[in-house]
């Protein structure tokens, strides 16, 4: 997704979870501290941050960029920027795109919540509206033209969630690594692959899950790839 979309509208996210009326520049893409930002994709930024959808929009304000943790298989150095004519589905429809870490695996419901984020990364990268907004809950989905515009060259792969914990408030909220590649000038500060840390926040129960708003103040983490 566009980074900047995200960075701008959430995230989505991812990419930080960020609800559409936070989209200014707006984890749905993904940047920032986080707090996504899985159009995230609960991770968002100041205009449709592309990269994380909803959730994951990331703001502008520059955040001290953590090393991302990307899975062993992560490649040291990502291939060329996806362009927006690439097509969807670079990875079989049988393999799933997210995978758990160990410790984020033995949380009640985690394959639940991996489902969920596994078909919102999916989403954007097949540029899939219906699929992405079934992942958001109530009010959360960007529309279906900023959704494609946010994430019009983004390829997102690699997604690991790293961790759940439960909020105050009983929902569950997933820490989540992935890398997104897209067009410099769709990418936070002109990047054309990223790294990112998101949150992603969940409303709902196992089997009902969506993504939804992010605490106020949220941020998405996210550096520029190595080269």
């Amino acid at each position: 997704m566009s980074r900047t979309s995200l960075q701008r509208a959430n995230v989505a996210g991812p990419r930080q979870s960020v609800p559409p009326h936070a989209r200014g520049p707006q984890p749905g893409a993904r940047r920032g501290p986080l707090a996504l930002p899985v159009a995230v994709l609960i991770i968002v930024v100041a205009a449709v941050a592309a990269g994380a959808g909803t959730w994951y929009a990331v703001g502008r304000s520059p955040a001290p960029r953590p090393p991302a943790v990307l899975p062993s298989s992560a490649p040291a150095s990502p291939s060329a920027p996806a362009s927006p004519s690439t097509p969807a589905g670079s990875v079989p429809a049988s393999a799933p795109l997210a995978a758990l870490a160990p410790a984020a695996a033995l949380y009640p419901g985690a394959g639940a919540i991996e489902g969920v984020i596994d078909r919102y990364f999916r989403a954007i990268n097949g540029r899939d509206y219906a699929a992405y907004q079934a992942t958001q809950s109530p009010g959360m989905a960007m529309t279906e033209s900023q959704f494609r515009t946010g994430f019009a060259s983004t390829r997102d792969s690699h997604v690991l969630i790293t961790g759940i914990t439960t909020m105050p408030g009983g929902q569950p909220a997933a820490d989540v690594t992935f890398t997104s590649q897209q067009q410099p000038q769709d990418g936070p500060d002109g990047e054309s692959c990223t790294n990112w840390r998101v949150t992603m926040y969940f409303d709902g129960s196992a089997g009902s899950y969506t993504i939804g708003a992010p605490p106020n103040g949220y941020k998405a983490a996210y550096q520029a790839c190595s080269s």
